[in-house]
């Protein structure tokens, strides 16, 4: 199993996340073989959920002083967590990391938007004097979630990965919504398979990543 397979191996494996405000699971912990601090959103698993996904009408959410544009659903959905997987990300960043530790952020399917946005606020928190204040942000089976195209996490990420299977129906959900960086894996496009697009979005760990692994 190579790096990137292992990680969405993980984050379809992991059964321990908390849950938060409208169903938001989540996990923060430290890989201290690795020197990284991780926070990661689990895959769509509710009603609740499924219910965001389809809210797709453009959004304000309020992060600090920031103002960014996403759906109604994701931003429902991050403001029903009241920040507590940022907040506890910051913390375990700064009292049980030690120097030279990586932040990285991971989702899956609906944990994409989470995770992106997520992303874009710690950076905010963190301040924009930092270039790179994360270190990693992947996501599979991704889902745009942006209303404005000229904003994009690449300024604030050092390694980027927003992986989508084009037989993978969940990442075409809202069309008319970007992503920072599409990141093709899997087979090529067949409309045969999108009836088979339930497991092409739950097996990742599958494909190769090898040219993103570099």
């Amino acid at each position: 199993m190579t790096p990137e397979q292992k990680k969405f191996y993980d984050l379809k494996t992991t059964t321990d996340y908390k849950t938060v405000g409208e169903d938001i699971d989540y996990k923060v912990f430290v890989d201290h073989d690795k020197k990284e601090v991780v926070l990661q959103f689990e895959e769509s698993d509710s009603r609740e959920d499924w219910k965001h996904n389809f809210q797709f009408l453009p959004w304000p959410l309020r992060l600090e002083d920031k103002i960014i544009w996403t759906s109604r659903g994701y931003a429902c959905a991050y403001k029903s967590a009241k920040n507590a997987p940022v907040e506890e990300l910051v913390d375990v960043f700064l009292f049980c990391a030690q120097p030279g530790y990586k932040v990285c952020i991971r989702g899956w399917s609906f944990g994409s938007a989470m995770a992106k946005i997520t992303a874009r606020h710690f950076s905010i928190m963190r301040g924009y004097k930092y270039m790179y204040p994360i270190d990693e942000l992947t996501t599979y089976g991704d889902v745009k979630c942006w209303v404005n195209p000229f904003y994009s996490n690449k300024k604030h990420v050092r390694v980027l990965h927003e992986y989508a299977c084009i037989d993978d129906g969940v990442t075409w959900c809202l069309p008319l919504y970007w992503r920072d960086k599409t990141s093709r894996v899997g087979p090529r496009f067949s409309l045969l398979k999108l009836f088979k697009s339930e497991y092409y979005h739950t097996h990742y760990e599958e494909y190769d990543y090898s040219q993103y692994e570099k």
